[in-house]
């Protein structure tokens, strides 16, 4: 066994206390797929030492860890998409009523963003795209491609400002439901 495999399989040996904790939470259904899903983050993104001491597995490791997956999971069921544009979030919410209008114009707004972006220098574009697609913080590119956190910090405030203003109008469009205005 490789070295992730041999620790993942220390963390394993307690499977049923990890379900416990997620039933814990008040969630029975996806208890099982959540804990498997805890075990992936594990392996691609856990350092060995901070969960395993002395062979004993850290157990406020991993209940963090899994609350942290239980929230996403949680919030997950309700939203379909955020997007952050002018000090404030508009949520396309997922109904069976759910104006089809105001979905298209979601998706228009999306796409022309997307267009948008992929004029820019490919430094802006791979740096934005890496913050809005990753659960990484701006620490956390930073530790990963060796950038300072202030050149992150400066290139993604500029382009969220960018963003911002060219789309002013749209947003407003949007929350007002002018969506053919678009």
């Amino acid at each position: 066994m490789d070295k992730p495999t041999r620790w993942l399989g220390i963390v394993a040996k307690r499977h049923n206390e990890w379900i416990k904790i997620i039933n814990s939470f008040g969630e029975y259904d996806y208890a099982e797929d959540l804990v498997q899903e805890a075990y992936i983050i594990l392996y691609k993104y856990a350092d060995e030492n901070k969960i395993i001491t002395n062979g004993i597995v850290s157990r406020g490791y991993m209940f963090f860890t899994l609350r942290s997956l239980y929230f996403q999971y949680y919030n997950s069921k309700r939203k379909v998409d955020k997007v952050s544009i002018d000090d404030e979030e508009f949520t396309l919410q997922i109904e069976d009523e759910t104006d089809i209008e105001e979905q298209l114009a979601f998706n228009k707004i999306c796409i022309l963003i997307d267009n948008h972006i992929e004029k820019w220098h490919w430094y802006e574009k791979k740096l934005f795209t890496l913050y809005r697609d990753s659960d990484l913080s701006i620490r956390g590119i930073a530790d990963k491609t060796n950038i300072s956190w202030v050149s992150i910090f400066n290139t993604l405030k500029n382009a969220k400002d960018e963003i911002r203003e060219t789309f002013k109008e749209d947003f407003e469009d949007y929350k007002n439901n002018d969506y053919d205005r678009i």
